[in-house]
């Protein structure tokens, strides 16, 4: 009996001293991570807002006194070292921890929304304590800042309304640069092990191929002393790798992509609180924040009610605010997409003007291989805008986009012949949401079929009609298949094909996902010659669903 109990004692004090340990580790770690994102923060880049929020979402509550230590002992150092020129009562405010004011509002927000549910993250939780944390840690940086006391021979800087808010933009800006890619990364390293290192070596390849090259070129063009108007839609543009990832990898891809951008703008900063790079990295946060909460839209959700009417009327709206945001950023994808083609044309002709004035002191082979190296740059700025939003849309509508536009030039890519046909009614009189969203299905169900085999033929179908007071479109997709011994397999060109259309490349899931955004169906069929995908949409869901009193009903233009 003595023995057990003395060596129940002896398993007591170990836990107790691997416990203790822990705390340590976690003050030594958090003091570390703080001091190191310390060096490259600024007011309107504040990673370390970021670090905190990101702890106090993902470390369980008992080790908080520990990060609050932590997080105290650098400020306490921070405040002894400028004490002497900000004053006492400055070094006293900067050496409490913001953390102390942020863990409360955090932990009341974890409590009300569930970080992950059934097994998801949920983003709107996310979103809420980066936009609740931000908004604390301004107030908090705002109050030490008043506090400070300037010498004699020093200009006073007051606290306005402009300081506060540079300070919030920063505190969520270096949120959103932090906490998104670690859930996300969260996310799929949830999954199974084959899923979840499929698709994180997809990511990286995408980030590697698709976005780096992208942000490096637009760093330079910001670098380079081509005027301020080049280097502010240089900045802007960096808003284009975004949503090309989230239209690939969702709103995982949004979040790291936004963490790429949001790096890329603070490397193009040449000024000490360039306003130039605030207002790009302002345009950057809303963007983001905007492509994350329409990655999460587009993922399935399990809605459950004890009403089964009220379930279906919530869902109806849901359905039709899914709607409205996804055609919002087609709007913003086509306004992208016209400023990379006024960059391109820009480009190309200070390039030209530089040409000219270098030929004199060229041999004529290095001309040659410089004005080759221009056309493929120009080329690959207008294969990234045609994938955001088809020039063929732009200028000459649906029915041009259908027959000539991405669809035909990805189908005489793999050497398959293409046409289509456009019958019914009411075609035009769809809204323009449901008109894009019927060319994105087009380029995802053309790329699901190549993937799976060469095809000798492509026709399209889409047929209009009405019924019920409610507009539909139905298209139909079918393929003459290759022969039995080049089946099982993709089309060589599968990924420029992803690259050309600006597709997700991940199947028919994808597709029967956002069609039933839209109120619809998707069928499959499959014969010994032929491959066959239709798919029908609704227009304008929010005819059967009884009005809010909360959610007045929002006018769409209709398709001229």
């Amino acid at each position: 009996m003595g023995t057990a109990t003395k060596v129940l004692g002896d398993a007591g004090k170990h836990a107790a001293l691997h416990a203790k340990l822990r705390q340590l580790g976690v003050v030594v770690a958090y003091a570390v991570g703080f001091s190191l994102l310390k060096e490259i923060s600024t007011s309107h880049w504040n990673m370390i807002a970021g670090l905190r929020l990101l702890c106090l979402l993902i470390v369980p509550y008992r080790y908080w006194p520990a990060m609050i230590i932590g997080e105290t002992i650098p400020l306490i150092g921070l405040g002894w070292t400028y004490h002497d020129r900000f004053g006492t009562l400055w070094a006293l405010s900067v050496a409490v921890s913001p953390m102390l004011v942020t863990a409360p509002v955090i932990a009341w927000c974890r409590r009300r929304m569930a970080v992950w549910a059934d097994g998801r993250v949920n983003i709107t939780a996310i979103m809420t304590c980066i936009l609740a944390g931000s908004t604390v840690s301004a107030l908090v940086n705002s109050a030490s800042f008043a506090t400070m006391t300037f010498r004699a021979s020093e200009k006073p800087h007051p606290l306005t309304v402009h300081t506060v808010l540079e300070y919030f933009l920063g505190s969520y800006l270096g949120a959103l640069t932090l906490v998104p890619p670690v859930f996300a990364w969260l996310s799929w390293s949830g999954r199974q092990a084959v899923g979840a290192a499929s698709i994180k070596r997809e990511a990286l390849i995408d980030c590697l191929k698709g976005v780096v090259p992208t942000l490096l070129l637009l760093i330079w063009l910001a670098s380079t002393q081509l005027g301020d108007e080049v280097v502010a839609v240089a900045r802007m543009a960096m808003f284009l790798p975004v949503a090309w990832l989230t239209l690939r990898l969702g709103w995982q891809g949004a979040a790291i992509g936004g963490l790429l951008a949001s790096i890329a703008v603070e490397l193009t900063m040449t000024v000490e609180r360039d306003p130039a790079v605030m207002q790009a990295q302002a345009l950057i946060s809303f963007a983001v924040s905007s492509l994350i909460m329409l990655g999460a839209r587009l993922a399935p959700k399990s809605v459950g009610g004890q009403d089964g009417r009220l379930e279906s009327n919530e869902s109806l709206r849901g359905f039709l605010l899914a709607q409205q945001g996804l055609y919002q950023e087609e709007l913003r994808l086509r306004h992208v997409a016209e400023s990379l083609d006024r960059l391109g044309q820009s480009m190309r002709d200070g390039q030209h003007r530089m040409m000219e004035r270098l030929r004199p002191v060229l041999p004529a082979s290095m001309e040659q291989t410089y004005a080759r190296h221009l056309d493929l740059t120009q080329l690959e700025m207008q294969r990234l805008a045609d994938a955001l939003h088809p020039r063929a849309w732009r200028e000459h509508g649906l029915a041009a986009t259908f027959e000539s536009g991405p669809l035909a030039k990805a189908a005489s890519l793999v050497g398959a012949a293409y046409s289509c046909t456009l019958t019914g009614s009411g075609l035009n009189q769809l809204a323009p949401d449901v008109h894009m969203m019927l060319y994105r299905q087009a380029c995802e169900v053309l790329v699901y079929m190549l993937a799976r085999e060469p095809m000798k033929r492509v026709r399209v179908h889409i047929r209009g009609g009405c019924s019920h007071g409610r507009r539909w479109v139905v298209l139909r997709m079918s393929a003459v298949r290759s022969a039995p011994a080049q089946r099982g397999r993709p089309v060589p060109e599968w990924r420029q094909l992803v690259s050309l259309l600006g597709t997700n490349g991940q199947g028919m899931a994808t597709v029967r996902e956002r069609a039933l955004i839209y109120g619809g169906v998707v069928h499959e069929r499959e014969t010994e010659d032929h491959l066959g995908v239709t798919l029908l949409l609704h227009d304008a869901l929010r005819v059967d669903t009884p009005e809010s009193p909360h959610m007045p009903p929002v006018p769409r233009p209709v398709s001229a």
